[in-house]
């Protein structure tokens, strides 16, 4: 297998906050390879988007202090100065974010957005610019590109808004997309389209993809592997298929219980997960999930933080007492 793009090791964040210090990523590693989709999920507030931004180099410090190791290439990416990072993001690593109408500026048009990154990492300008935004437009889907370029972010759908968002993030054709839950404020039929555009420019492209969402059921279809998040650790990580069928840890049991799937045998009402995640800053001692975990013994789950291990061929779980595992 050839060398991963990105690389990921015992990354934490922290942010000081009246309180005291959240610890809210809290040593998370993985790998990414050129052509792989690796979906982060887990419910809010677990730490996923703030583990993106810092590998983006997008948390002020202060208040974040962020530790661990991001290599792009085998190139230590913490640490770099602000003109250092300029040079990576765009071109080596780019980013979808949430609210494409908070995210683009509104008092520019399309064009300008699109092209701007492309003068400062391509050197394009000018005709030659506006003529790789329009191409850039007609790839992700928006009809009628040599009109739709020079409107305002107003004047268009939350569909195409992200369509252009998407379209931003291949301008400078980057190794590395991440899409931080960029379906989330869409409807079905919109989410299906643009989980299906980033998987069709993916194959053409042959770029990594890190899908950030809270959503099992979005990453069924598109993911490689599955990275389970929770208080700020994976709890599970997985191929997609072996994570769906045979859950090892009781919180993605949990999350996939949770999920709607008409016509299937199981109950009437959706499973349930008690309680709340932990607060950032006064984390569990032992695993984070115990408070909430039904299969949790009280006494080593609170105590002791259970070390990620495998429980089967490229799967492993966070967990003192595995799901399906004999003596976990």
């Amino acid at each position: 297998m050839t060398a991963p793009v990105l690389q990921v090791r015992d990354l934490q964040v922290r942010f000081g906050t009246k309180r005291g210090v959240a610890n809210v990523v809290n040593g998370i590693s993985y790998d990414l390879h050129a052509g792989e989709t690796l979906a982060i999920v887990g419910e809010s507030g677990s730490g996923k988007s703030v583990s993106v931004l810092a590998l983006m180099g997008l948390l002020p410090q202060p208040p974040a202090a962020v530790a661990g190791s991001v290599l792009y290439h085998g190139d230590e990416l913490l640490g770099l100065s602000p003109k250092e990072w300029r040079g990576i993001r765009g071109r080596g690593t780019a980013m979808i974010f949430q609210d494409p109408m908070t995210s683009l500026n509104p008092v520019r048009t399309v064009g300008y957005q699109l092209t701007e990154p492309m003068a400062l990492h391509l050197g394009l300008k000018g005709d030659d610019a506006r003529q790789r935004a329009i191409e850039l437009l007609d790839l992700v889907g928006i009809p009628s590109p040599e009109a739709r370029i020079d409107d305002y972010p107003h004047q268009l759908s939350g569909g195409m808004r992200q369509r252009v968002m998407i379209a931003m993030g291949l301008a400078c054709d980057p190794d590395v997309l991440i899409a931080d839950e960029a379906t989330t404020a869409l409807d079905v039929t919109t989410q299906a389209q643009i989980t299906e555009l980033v998987d069709e420019l993916q194959e053409r492209v042959g770029m990594a993809v890190i899908w950030i969402t809270h959503d099992l059921g979005v990453v069924a279809s598109i993911a490689d592997r599955v990275h389970v998040m929770y208080g700020g650790r994976f709890m599970e990580q997985a191929g997609v298929d072996a994570l769906y069928a045979t859950p090892r840890h009781p919180y993605t049991e949990g999350l996939l219980g949770s999920l709607p799937m008409p016509g299937a045998d199981r109950p009437e009402r959706l499973v349930t997960i008690p309680g709340l995640p932990p607060d950032p800053v006064a984390m569990p001692a032992g695993c984070p999930f115990a408070p909430r975990c039904g299969y949790s013994d009280g006494d080593r789950c609170v105590g002791t933080v259970p070390a990620m291990e495998s429980v089967g061929a490229g799967h492993d779980s966070a967990c003192h007492y595995p799901l399906g595992v004999v003596n976990g």
